[in-house]
């Protein structure tokens, strides 16, 4: 299957084939980038084209959940790709803040900056139409900076879609590529791979991630499709509203601890487990951080929000029999079904939150309050639990106290982008800290790296920083 075309893509042809040609002629030496191409490395020439004759890709990761933040515009993309509507919606993602579109992004003003001091240095990608396989940002940067052209390299003139595709993932993955996917886009990238009938290794080989990782990746995003299912709210006039995937884009920490305790409760009880998700989803749908989530058990509501507990009286539902065969299975307890009842309700409550005008007034108003009223109960609830519970397991202190770490790291980055994006950075001012987390490396390899783990690379990593030797 061919990828699809801009208008534009004859005359776009005929100028990379004109370019192409007149580097054929050239007696100097020649620019070009290796991909893996089916299966074997391939050189591909560079050339230079006007900005404004090339085109985003509207099937790019990058973007794929924050297309989802406005359902009119990305219907339009959807139905006409390269039009002057579809390319600026892309536009505006590439240019956005990946957990806020509507925000600007502190890397992309940074790689703005550099992209104005430096110049372009690596060249991004394009199939023979000028549709962007790889450097869609650097151009949407580029437009921005009133520059007038831009150097790609150019695929061979069957490249199909599964071809592409195969290169954009492989040079995401790259060490040394500048913006990593968002969390939800590579949620999706992984998703995309197993409906294509990519084998597991094969999945796990691609992105460079362990067996569990990928379960893990699986498991979060089922329950993101999940708890999307269950917020749609049909308005007046038959249009519908629910959650985005983009919502979900700041929650990677929270659903990432919520997997581990959950598949933990599962094994030895199923029906805690479910009690314990849709308590945490609560939470979660309600903007309460990582550390409160961590104080919610699967008797949370019991012990500390009755309000929550009785909201709902579910009766015991029939057994429920497994497709396709005669088995029968034990349906969730009244009280899962119960919490699940009031998630779903606070799912939909939010949605309407969310969608804003595009909702009825009352609706709104309606929904402002559910929200406001169990958001006050929450708040006491969490305090209740704080004051009385544990705030972490053992057995997930450690991971979770780097999770919050990593977060840390995040904003680092984050900040040190917007410092360069404004010409406020000085390296320097970064030496102290560094040296100050080195030695708290340091320490952490001390004590986790002599632990006998198969196949850690994270633990191989820890030791490299931090020189530890491997004679005890």
């Amino acid at each position: 299957m061919q990828v699809p075309s801009p208008s534009n893509a004859g005359d776009v042809r005929k100028i990379v084939d004109e370019r192409l040609k007149a580097l054929d002629a050239s007696a100097g030496m020649l620019e070009t980038v290796s991909v893996e191409w089916r299966g074997s490395p391939r050189s591909l020439p560079v050339i230079s084209m006007p900005v404004e004759l090339l085109s985003y890709n509207p099937a790019t990761h990058r973007v794929r959940a924050q297309r989802t933040l406005d359902p009119v515009r990305n219907l339009e993309l959807e139905t006409n790709p390269f039009g002057a509507g579809g390319q600026a919606y892309l536009h505006q993602l590439l240019t956005g803040d990946p957990t806020d579109p509507t925000k600007p992004d502190p890397s992309f003003e940074a790689l703005k900056e550099d992209l104005h001091e430096h110049g372009q240095n690596e060249p991004g990608i394009a199939t023979r139409q000028g549709v962007l396989i790889n450097g869609n940002t650097r151009r949407a940067a580029l437009k921005e900076l009133n520059q007038e052209h831009m150097r790609v390299a150019v695929l061979p003139p069957d490249a199909a879609i599964d071809d592409v595709q195969s290169i954009e993932l492989a040079l995401q993955l790259r060490k040394d590529f500048k913006r990593d996917y968002s969390f939800m886009n590579f949620l999706l990238a992984v998703e995309e791979r197993a409906q294509l009938g990519r084998p597991s290794l094969e999945i796990q080989r691609d992105f460079r991630i362990k067996g569990p990782t990928l379960e893990r990746s699986r498991w979060i995003l089922d329950f993101i499709r999940d708890a999307i299912d269950r917020s749609r709210v049909a308005l007046p006039g038959g249009s519908t509203v629910s959650l985005r995937l983009v919502d979900f884009e700041t929650h990677q920490g929270k659903l990432e601890e919520l997997y581990r305790a959950y598949m933990a409760l599962k094994a030895k009880a199923p029906d805690e487990a479910e009690a314990l998700r849709e308590q945490r989803l609560i939470a979660l749908v309600l903007g309460k951080s990582k550390t409160d989530l961590r104080l919610i058990e699967q008797d949370f509501a019991d012990r500390y929000l009755p309000v929550l507990a009785e909201s709902e009286q579910a009766a015991s539902a029939p057994a429920v029999k497994i497709p396709g065969t005669s088995i029968t299975a034990k349906p969730a307890t009244a009280r899962v079904q119960a919490l699940r009842a009031a998630a779903s309700e606070i799912l939909k409550a939010k949605a309407i939150d969310i969608a804003g005008e595009s909702a009825t007034k009352e609706l709104a108003t309606r929904a402002a309050q559910q929200l406001s009223q169990l958001d006050s109960a929450m708040e006491s609830a969490l305090d209740h639990a704080g004051r009385t519970g544990r705030l972490v397991k053992k057995r997930f202190a450690p991971s979770d106290r780097l999770s919050d770490a990593n977060e840390s790291l995040q904003l680092a980055v984050e900040s040190v982008a917007q410092a360069r994006a404004t010409n406020a950075f000085n390296a320097e001012d970064l030496d102290e800290a560094l040296l100050e987390m080195k030695k708290q490396l340091v320490k952490l390899a001390q004590i986790a790296a002599p632990m006998p783990i198969e196949d850690a690379d994270g633990i191989a990593w820890l030791r490299a920083v931090a020189a530890i030797d491997d004679e005890p």
